[in-house]
């Protein structure tokens, strides 16, 4: 399984909002599966995304869908720039996601930092 994934917020088409689009078969390895609702919290400049949500100070539920790529489905999880710009996230931002069965954490990647 994997542990960390480096990803950049972008727009996706032109005229459109930048979004940060987690997709993948990686999604459903660590319980984040189609239907699946997600709960969201900030804490320490981190953001959290849960599917056993163990706090209830969350700010927001997404819901883990499945989109059609190449005629296949594929699970995505889509996070929208309003709440990536709420906490500070911004559009060419490289962040981290730091990966475990049921949880993942979002931190921003310095361009100075080595992750070893």
């Amino acid at each position: 399984m994997i542990d960390f994934k480096e990803l950049l917020i972008r727009c996706p088409r032109i005229g459109s909002m930048p979004t940060l689009d987690l997709q993948g078969k990686w999604l459903d390895e660590i319980g984040f599966t189609v239907g699946t609702s997600v709960s969201i919290s900030y804490q320490d400049s981190c953001l959290t995304l849960c599917t056993n949500p163990t706090t209830t100070n969350n700010f927001s539920v997404l819901q883990v869908i499945s989109k059609r790529v190449r005629h296949r489905p594929r699970t995505h999880l889509i996070i929208d720039y309003f709440l990536l710009k709420k906490y500070g996230f911004k559009v060419g931002d490289k962040v981290g996601l730091t990966l475990s069965p049921n949880m993942i954490q979002i931190n921003k990647i310095n361009t100075f930092t080595t992750v070893a």
